[in-house]
């Protein structure tokens, strides 16, 4: 029930867990929203959410159009270049993308008078490789060795700080560090 309804917006709507997220709340009764780069016709791509926007999260001005156009209530923010190895190659897009497009999530959240929740995925690969390391918590040290860790282990930064320093108001801000996904789809 508590989905019933609920407007939630889904960057990263086009990826695997972001087309899957958005079938579970289809399912769940909320009005999805989804923001994403408009995706490569040459890859195997569908959403079933009828209310699609093509964004760049690094364009702030468009992305907070588009958020204050939608008024979410909830917002899950999937967007990234999640790839560890396009990290290597497109170091400065990794880190623009994952961290500064992070950073524009969070202040379009804020400015948005509706949302009331903003949920980030980061990864399980925040966390610093120790040689003697097995498993990992969320109080485990961050790192990151790559591109792509290190820019979400920056992310988790400053989401720690958007929260210690109480930024978003009246937005309850949560990040989610979940690992590689296999399935169908």
């Amino acid at each position: 029930k508590f989905w019933k309804n609920k407007k939630v917006l889904i960057t990263g709507h086009t990826g695997f867990k972001g087309r899957w997220l958005s079938v579970l709340l289809e399912i769940f009764g909320a009005k999805i929203y989804g923001i994403s780069l408009k995706p490569n016709k040459t890859k195997l791509y569908y959403s079933l959410i009828k209310k699609n926007y093509y964004c760049d999260i690094n364009d702030f001005s468009k992305l907070n159009k588009i958020i204050k156009k939608i008024k979410p209530q909830i917002i899950f923010h999937l967007a990234a270049q999640s790839l560890v190895l396009s990290g290597y190659k497109k170091i400065i897009d990794t880190y623009k993308t994952n961290f500064l497009g992070t950073i524009n999530v969070m202040e379009a959240s804020k400015q948005s008078k509706k949302t009331k929740a903003l949920l980030i995925a980061t990864t399980d690969k925040v966390y610093k490789n120790k040689k003697d390391s097995g498993f990992f918590s969320e109080n485990s040290e961050l790192g990151g060795k790559d591109p792509y860790s290190a820019s979400k282990a920056a992310c988790e930064i400053a989401i720690q700080s958007y929260l210690k320093s109480n930024l978003l108001n009246h937005v309850n801000l949560a990040s989610m560090r979940a690992g590689n996904v296999i399935g169908g789809g």
